[in-house]
């Protein structure tokens, strides 16, 4: 049974996927009036946006997304995004009518920083945990979504620290 599980899997394939995913779960409770977060790896959310808007098969691979930056949507009735309110592209990606939490600068930093990170090979660091990089990333994702809530807090703290508790 286990070599019947493929190696690896292609964005056509990715995109197949997700597309149950769309129309049996996101796109109903859009329908419903609910707010979602969708939460992926960057190909599933890339065949998600592809299908969101338009962007042709032949494209798609030149749209890059920064991890852990939420990117908003405004839909209109048949889900379809409307337009940024200047009127825009977001100009991190040069693709997407959605706005990135933190803006499009913001955004533009990170995926320089990645290309960097993966391709420029005078890089003799990592980028992203550098005590510099690592306080920016911090503080603009404390912004951006906010401080960490006294539970979330002490998720992070090991029980045997934790006041008033016993050690398991």
């Amino acid at each position: 049974m286990k070599h019947l599980i493929p190696k690896s899997e292609s964005l056509q394939d990715t995109k197949a996927r997700s597309s149950v995913y769309w129309d049996e779960v996101i796109a109903p409770n859009l329908r419903a009036g609910k707010t979602l977060l969708v939460v992926g790896h960057e190909n599933n959310l890339r065949s998600l946006i592809m299908r969101l808007e338009d962007i042709p098969r032949e494209e798609i691979i030149n749209l890059c997304l920064p991890r852990a930056v939420p990117l908003a949507y405004r839909l209109d009735e048949n889900l379809k995004p409307l337009d940024r309110e200047d009127g825009k592209l977001d100009e991190a990606t040069g693709y997407l009518r959605g706005e990135w939490l933190g803006g499009d600068q913001a955004v533009l930093d990170i995926l320089e920083r990645d290309r960097k990170q993966v391709y420029d090979t005078t890089i003799e660091k990592n980028l992203e945990t550098c005590d510099a990089d690592r306080n920016k990333w911090k503080d603009w994702m404390n912004l951006v979504v906010g401080e960490a809530g006294p539970e979330a807090r002490a998720k992070g703290i090991p029980r045997s620290q934790r006041r008033g508790e016993k050690a398991a």
